[in-house]
C-alpha cells in the first residue's frame, strides 16, 4: 500500500524528527457517499461508533475508514457536520446527565461546542497521510506536550503570531476538527474523557488539528530548528557535567582508592 509521493515524504520527515507513536492522520470531507467506494482500501463499521473510536483504528491500526451518518453516533456526527444536534443535546438535557450540574449549565455547553455547518458534505474518509490516500482537507497529529511544543515552535519559526486554543472540556472532536474547518487555524486541544475512555488518547498525549500547508511548514522548519540544536528527545542540561561532588561518600571513596 504504501507510495512515495508528497504526503510521504513530508510526514516521514516530520515522524521522524518528532518520532511521533501514531500515525498523523488525514481526513477527508466527501460531498457524496459514493466517493468511498472509489476507494479500493477503505473500511466501513456495519454500526454506530464515536467519531474518536474512528480517529483511533487509523492511527493505530493502519486502516483507511470510511463514515456517514450511519457509522457515527448522533452527538459526533452533529459536531463534524452530518446532522443537526438532537433537542436534547440543545436543551443541555444530555450534558446536565453527567457534565454539568443543571440544564441550564448544560445549554450553555453546547451554545459553545463549535460544529462543522450541515449539508456541506455526507461522508468522511481517514487514513494515514503517509500513505498520500488522498489531498486531506486537514490532519490530525497525536504528539506529547514535548513534541507538541516543537511543532508550535515550528509553525511559528517564520511568520511568526502568538497562538490561542480552546477547550470546551469533554469533546475534544469539537475543539480539533470542528475549530480548524471553521477558523483554518491550527487547533491543538486536550483529549476529553471520551475519548480517552472509547478513542484510547494517552495520558501523555494532546491533538492539533492542520491544514496540508500546516505539516508542509512544520516538516521543513523542524529541519532547520535541528540544525540549530533544537530536537526531540529535548537534552537535559546537566547530563553531560562532572556531578561527582553531588554523589554520595561511597561513590567518592571508591573513586579515592583508584
Amino acid at each position: 500500500m504504501e507510495q512515495h509521493g508528497k504526503w510521504n515524504a513530508v510526514i516521514r520527515k516530520i515522524e521522524g524528527l518528532l518520532r511521533l507513536k501514531t500515525f498523523p492522520v488525514a481526513i477527508k470531507f466527501l460531498a457524496d457517499e459514493d466517493e468511498l467506494k472509489r476507494n479500493k482500501w477503505v473500511r466501513q463499521v456495519d454500526q454506530p461508533m464515536l467519531f474518536c473510536q474512528l480517529i483511533s483504528i487509523v492511527r493505530t491500526f493502519d486502516w483507511t475508514v470510511g463514515a456517514t451518518v450511519k457509522n457515527i453516533s448522533p452527538m459526533c456526527a452533529s459536531i463534524v457536520g452530518l446532522i443537526a444536534p438532537l433537542p436534547e443535546i440543545e436543551d443541555g438535557t444530555f450534558r446536565s446527565l453527567v457534565w454539568c450540574k443543571t440544564k441550564e449549565d448544560g445549554k450553555k455547553f453546547e451554545s459553545s461546542v463549535p460544529r462543522i455547518p450541515i449539508g456541506r458534505h455526507k461522508a468522511i474518509l481517514m487514513a494515514p497521510l503517509v500513505y498520500d490516500p488522498f489531498e486531506p482537507d486537514m490532519s490530525l497529529v497525536y504528539a506529547n506536550p514535548a513534541q507538541m511544543i516543537l511543532i508550535i515552535n515550528a509553525l511559528q519559526f517564520e511568520g511568526y503570531e502568538r497562538m490561542q486554543f480552546y477547550c470546551v472540556g469533554e469533546s475534544s472532536c469539537s475543539d480539533a476538527i470542528a475549530q480548524h474547518y471553521l477558523t483554518g487555524e491550527p487547533s491543538l486541544t486536550i483529549p476529553c474523557y471520551g475519548e480517552r475512555r472509547y478513542g484510547h488518547a494517552q495520558d501523555d498525549e494532546l491533538v492539533i488539528a492542520l491544514s496540508p500547508a500546516h505539516l508542509e511548514k512544520i516538516a521543513k522548519n523542524l529541519e532547520e530548528l535541528y540544525k540549530r540544536g533544537v530536537r526531540y528527545p529535548i537534552s537535559f542540561c546537566g547530563a553531560q557535567l562532572n556531578i561527582m561532588a553531588n554523589l554520595p561518600d561511597t561513590y567518592k571513596n571508591m573513586r579515592d582508592q583508584k
